[in-house]
């Protein structure tokens, strides 16, 4: 396959003995062709598979890599099209990526561990991106206090300052590759932002930083990840509280009295909590001489400053976790630690829950039909502990030498973390409870539009009737005037209206001297109607199409056959014909439709199909077949074109007088 807007780009996919050959690129054709043909060097040739397929100390499974340094040699000299004169290469040297020789994965068994190896090869001095790289080693001597109970964290050792040097040459140098006027404004922007933010980034907030950066889980503090905590060496504490202070001034003034601080004073430090608009609070900080603290809860930052003081526990090392250490050098750049036993033992006692809730909601959505029974049930999931008692904490760390970066891991299965990588133990716990609490919101927020579309189609039907009655001078009879046939057989009032509904090609299908069943009308009956389907209803793709919504007749059974001058009169009868002016109890006060909750038959049949009286109690989800699929009541549409929802408690004598046109009674607010 080659695209027309890809010229000289090849797909191709073919199966060559017992494997199946997918290539791309420029020639990939042939290219792939040739190797498999043994006429051109495999991948087993390639120096990097034969450095990587195999590992000291671990069972390689699998194996993948980045070859960046055939890619530069390829494409370094191609011009880049918006900035004449300079090409790919320049455009790496700027990144920093113009050493970058490869980035190779590993992974496989080392014992009972899912083990893992990440190389990226760097060949000479690292400049821009990847000198972000170059950081000082630490160890777990060098980690702030933790929660002792903590179940994840992420540690990073990084020179701030350097750091924001880097980013701001790598951004300014990039702004060279636009329009010169892009450079410009980038440069004029970065003399000025201590203007523009009325301090200096660099002086009054990085280089108050020290190097290690620490993200943390504290389950004693909050649930769903609300116990999260963030931790900054700190080296000039007075500055850094004055430029914290100056922000917090700033964003006050900003938010136009929406930002509210709260100051405490918490063993010694100044604890500042934040309030969003008068309704949340959440976010709190404090600056200890030694450590920036920042949590979602104040809590977390209390108990915080409590660990730097030597009144509450802090973390060591477990004895599963000294033993994952021992496999892993002493010294990195970063480590991440979580315990996969929490988020997994809480996920499958979860998991009876969400499997029934998942089954509820394929079902509600009608991904899968509502009888099917699912080869699966709530008794084939395994206890708890059986899943969680043989999993270990995962351990992953970073170092750096002359030849690049290293990723290591030491696994006993994966988790999903909760930010950024920290909490292992804490993010399918998030996850699994997230989902659980979150399902029955989402359920009644569907409900919601659901009910909310419906209100839009019974719109529909009252305009496309008001516009009958301006074309007629009256509404619709409920049945399309034939005496040759019975009411059941003829057509309905919504065959009559579906012109005024964007369906005129549909109404010309239709003979209307024949019944509605009859095999002129088949095709048209067995066409499906989207203003007449209600979306929260089960749709049936069998037989003809179905109306979800009915006219309302009056009170009483004989209601449709009834004249209009009758107290007992709905807007629809069989060969009742109803103007605007006979409604003389108001259109606002007139049930003219409604959602229908039983009996529910082809829109293109006259009879109880589509007409209905109100005959017994409850009127409501009752006998009559007038009701709706949303709990708590019913959409109806009024003669003056307005939709309401009913509850099903209103009192049954207000639902009568809704449903007649003119008995005189007064309706009291509904």
């Amino acid at each position: 396959m080659n695209g027309p807007n890809t010229p000289g780009i090849e797909v191709g996919i073919w199966a060559e003995g017992e494997h199946l050959m997918i290539v791309a690129g420029m020639n990939a054709v042939a290219t792939g062709v040739s190797v498999a043909a043994g006429d051109s060097p495999n991948l087993t040739t390639n120096t990097l598979w034969k450095k990587y397929n195999d590992a000291d100390g671990f069972e390689v499974t699998s194996v993948s890599w980045l070859d960046f340094k055939s890619f530069r040699e390829m494409f370094g000299q191609m011009p880049i099209p918006t900035s004449p004169g300079k090409t790919i290469d320049d455009a790496l040297q700027t990144l920093g990526l113009h050493n970058l020789d490869a980035v190779a994965y590993q992974y496989g068994y080392q014992g009972k561990s899912l083990w893992s190896e990440t190389a990226i090869e760097i060949d000479g001095p690292r400049t821009g991106l990847l000198a972000l790289s170059d950081q000082k080693l630490m160890t777990l001597a060098d980690l702030p206090p933790l929660p002792a109970n903590t179940n994840g964290f992420k540690a990073v050792r990084i020179d701030t300052s350097a750091t924001w040097d880097t980013l701001v040459q790598v951004v300014r140098e990039g702004s060279t590759f636009g329009p010169p006027q892009v450079a410009a404004q980038v440069e004029g922007l970065l003399v000025n932002l201590p203007h523009i933010v009325g301090f200096d980034p660099k002086a009054d907030l990085i280089e108050a930083l020290g190097d290690v950066v620490c993200i943390f889980a504290d389950p004693d503090q909050g649930f769903l990840g609300t116990g999260t905590g963030f931790m900054v060496k700190v080296d000039d504490a007075e500055k850094l509280r004055t430029t914290i202070n100056s922000l917090i001034q700033m964003g006050e003034q900003a938010s136009r009295g929406q930002l509210k601080v709260h100051r405490s004073d918490k063993h010694g430090r100044e604890l500042i909590l934040f309030e969003f608009g008068e309704r949340v609070q959440a976010g709190s900080l404090a600056v200890d001489d030694g450590w920036l603290i920042v949590g979602l809860m104040p809590q977390t930052v209390e108990a915080t400053l409590l660990r730097i003081d030597g009144k509450l526990e802090t973390w060591l090392p477990t004895i599963a976790q000294a033993e994952a250490f021992k496999e892993l050098p002493e010294s990195f750049t970063s480590i991440t630690v979580g315990d996969p036993r929490v988020s997994w033992h809480a996920l499958i006692k979860l998991a009876p829950v969400l499997m029934s809730a998942g089954q509820v909601a394929l079902k509600e959505e009608r991904i899968i039909p509502r009888d099917t029974v699912l080869p699966i049930t709530v008794a084939d999931l395994p206890p708890a502990e059986l899943v969680a008692r043989p999993l270990f904490p995962n351990v992953t760390i970073t170092t750096s030498d002359k030849n690049g970066i290293h990723f290591t891991s030491h696994k006993s299965l994966p988790g999903i973390s909760i930010i950024g990588g920290i909490g292992e133990g804490n993010g399918l716990v998030t996850v699994a409870i997230g989902a659980a609490l979150l399902l029955p919101t989402v359920q009644q927020a569907r409900e919601a539009a659901r009910r909310s579309q419906s209100k839009n189609n019974l719109k529909q039907l009252a305009l496309a009737l008001h516009n009958y009655h301006d074309t007629y001078k009256s509404f619709p009879a409920g049945t399309y005037p034939n005496e040759k046939l019975k009411p059941e057989e003829r057509l309905s009032w919504l065959a009559s209206i579906l012109p005024f509904v964007d369906q005129a090609a549909l109404f010309k299908k239709i003979d209307f001297e024949e019944s509605w069943d009859d095999e002129a009308n088949e095709l048209a009956a067995n066409t499906r109607i989207p203003a007449l389907m209600n979306p929260g209803r089960p749709a049936n793709f069998k037989g003809p199409g179905e109306a979800h919504y009915v006219g309302i007749a009056g009170l009483g059974k004989d209601a449709p056959m009834l004249p209009v001058t009758h107290k007992r009169t709905g807007v629809f009868g069989i060969n009742r014909k109803t103007r605007i002016r006979d409604i003389t109890d108001g259109t606002s006060n007139t049930m003219m439709t409604s959602e229908a909750s039983g009996k529910i038959g082809p829109w293109i049949a006259g009879g109880d199909s589509t007409i209905r009286p109100l005959t017994k109690k409850p009127y409501i989800n009752g006998p009559d077949g007038i009701g709706g699929p949303y709990q708590g009541g019913v959409n109806i549409g009024l003669g003056d074109g307005s939709v309401r929802f009913v509850s099903e408690n209103i009192d049954p004598t207000v639902f009568e007088r809704l449903s007649t046109i003119a008995d005189g009674q007064p309706i009291p607010n509904f």
